[in-house]
């Protein structure tokens, strides 16, 4: 279902595109067409007309369809990251660090929950914890997700590659949660973080929350470059089209002041 709605957001992303670049084309052209029926240029004016007409048909609706698809898809993407993702991963957790106290592997063969860390350790502690949280196998934790169903293991599989993802490759998400444990690892050891500390932490919703942001704002200056560039090339089109009908138009003849020379020789 998570994936179906980011589907769903981009075809209407997509959809909305291709309608305001197909309305933006439409209004330009018909512009086109007016201004040729009313007074028609010279040949080479009328042959760029058209020319443009073509590139307004053509990149308009179809930039704009790329802009809202890829708009869409950003919020898909951040909708489901703060979403189930992110209940995903807390439930897991949760299940997780309540049946620590009986687990022997992973990390708590190295650390116990009430563990506190110095610096290097809380680094280990950050690098390892995503993969070996959501292992249920090694663990030998039901998974389950926020109303108590069984998550099945092709989903966990994608949350845990997903959630290692974004540990290794955008550390600056979890950043500003570990920032705080990290100055406390400096300090007094009775100061230091536990290791159930630092794992809520690397999953706490203002984490993912961090992550949708991330992810909008990079689509968003995607969709800028698109629509603008589109749009900018639109009216540079426009305009020089508009400079040449006004210079290279043929203009009607000038009137007489005075009365005809027929008029005036009979009197």
């Amino acid at each position: 279902m998570a994936f179906t709605s980011v589907v769903t957001s981009a075809k209407v992303g997509a959809v909305v595109g291709v309608l305001l670049g197909g309305a933006a084309a439409f209004v330009l052209i018909a512009r086109v067409l007016r201004e040729q029926g009313a007074a028609p240029g010279p040949v080479g004016v009328r042959r760029f007309a058209s020319a443009c007409c073509l590139v307004w048909a053509l990149v308009l609706p179809l930039a704009l369809a790329s802009a809202g698809l890829v708009w869409g898809l950003a919020r898909g993407l951040g909708n489901v990251v703060e979403g189930p993702l992110s209940t995903t991963v807390r439930s897991t957790t949760h299940a997780w660090l309540t049946r620590g106290s009986a687990l022997h592997a992973g990390l708590l063969a190295r650390y116990p929950l009430a563990k506190r860390l110095s610096e290097s350790e809380l680094v280990s502690v950050v690098r390892a914890a995503p993969a070996e949280i959501l292992d249920a196998n090694q663990a030998g934790v039901e998974v389950q997700d926020a109303d108590g169903a069984a998550l099945p293991p092709q989903a966990i599989d994608l949350v845990r590659d997903e959630l290692r993802h974004l540990v290794g490759s955008h550390g600056a998400w979890v950043l500003p949660e570990l920032e705080r444990l990290r100055a406390r690892a400096k300090g007094a050891s009775g100061e230091r973080p536990t290791l159930q500390e630092t794992i809520e932490a690397m999953v706490a919703p203002s984490v993912f929350h961090d992550a949708a942001t991330t992810i909008r704002g990079r689509a968003g200056r995607y969709v800028r470059f698109l629509a603008l560039g589109a749009l900018g090339l639109a009216a540079l089109l426009a305009a020089t089209l508009a400079l040449a009908w006004r210079r290279l138009a043929p203009r009607p003849p000038a009137r007489a002041d005075g009365p005809p020379a027929g008029e005036g020789a009979s009197g």
